[in-house]
């Protein structure tokens, strides 16, 4: 049982760079709250707003927690590529932030709230259980949060893949495999129904269509591999952050110097293309102008001496 908590895979959606940001906000807004409340009750926590003689050294305490907490978001997310996070390293992770947290409220309490007549080690104590508490109640909550986007989303997906398998009858000119990071086939998808992908640093989004909705899926693997892996589909790289499926184009407009993709479906914002991949998404065009784009053979490009 240890082996498999410890080897439990840790909902996607919480590495997200959304989720890792809004999870700093999310403590502060709990633990202005949590102190409002706490504080009156305590005889040891100098930290509130309404303590005019500590909310100086309150605001300054709130400032450099956040930045801890700030900086130790950055390194989980820039870490993501190198370690495979558990659920069980995730948590020794906030532990790990909990301690750092609790040694500098003590430091500071020495330091800046004399004179202090209780010893370090009740403090710290204090402190690490206090703020334990603060950040195990929104970290919980964004966890079953996103567990909870994660199970939606490859719900959609396994409905997806369970309606292309109830219709044997259909051929589908071409079905997508797509790999994670391991090698592990995640989902199948058929070309006609996927519309681009947003590159998200060690996660590509992927944009597709199931009865009638414009749906999306996270995969974690890399850009560069993606690319390599559709390299002979109808899947084209336009920009450093966006693969489009050049069956989906609707027209390339300009808008200043810069180009974008309009895709058939209007629920999806103008997708950028830089230059660089300008000449290779114009081939991929041609490429598949003839026969997957022969009922769309009026894709509009503007000549690229046009300013």
């Amino acid at each position: 049982m240890t082996k498999l908590y410890k080897d439990r895979e840790l909902p996607k959606f919480l590495l997200d760079r959304r989720y890792l940001l809004g999870s700093v906000v999310f403590i502060l807004t709990f633990s202005v709250l949590f102190l409002a409340i706490y504080t009156p009750f305590s005889d040891t926590s100098w930290i509130g707003l309404r303590n005019v003689e500590n909310l100086g050294a309150s605001i300054a305490f709130y400032v450099v927690a956040l930045a801890i907490l700030f900086i130790s978001k950055l390194i989980m997310y820039a870490s993501q590529s190198r370690i495979n996070f558990t659920l069980w390293k995730y948590i020794l992770w906030v532990m790990a932030e909990v301690v750092i947290i609790s040694i500098f409220y003590t430091h500071f309490t020495f330091v800046f709230i004399p004179p202090v007549e209780e010893s370090v080690i009740n403090i710290v104590f204090k402190a690490f259980g206090c703020i334990l508490l603060i950040m195990a109640i929104p970290y919980t909550i964004l966890t079953l949060y996103a567990a909870y986007r994660t199970k939606t989303e490859e719900l959609q997906m396994l409905q997806y893949e369970m309606s292309l398998n109830a219709e044997p009858s259909i051929v589908y000119p071409s079905l997508i495999n797509l790999y994670d990071y391991n090698g592990a086939l995640k989902l199948t998808i058929n070309a006609d129904s996927l519309y681009y992908m947003e590159s998200q640093d060690n996660y590509i989004k992927i944009f597709y269509e199931n009865n009638g909705k414009l749906l999306s899926y996270m995969l974690r693997s890399r850009t560069k591999t993606i690319e390599e892996n559709l390299a002979d589909t109808s899947m084209v790289r336009c920009h450093r952050s966006y693969m489009v499926n050049v069956m989906k184009i609707n027209h390339i407009r300009k808008g200043g110097k810069a180009r974008y993709i309009v895709l058939s479906n209007d629920d999806i914002k103008p997708i950028p293309v830089s230059k660089s991949y300008f000449k290779t998404l114009i081939a991929k065009i041609d490429k598949y102008n003839a026969s997957a784009l022969a009922n769309a053979s009026n894709v509009d490009v503007e000549p690229e001496g046009v300013e």
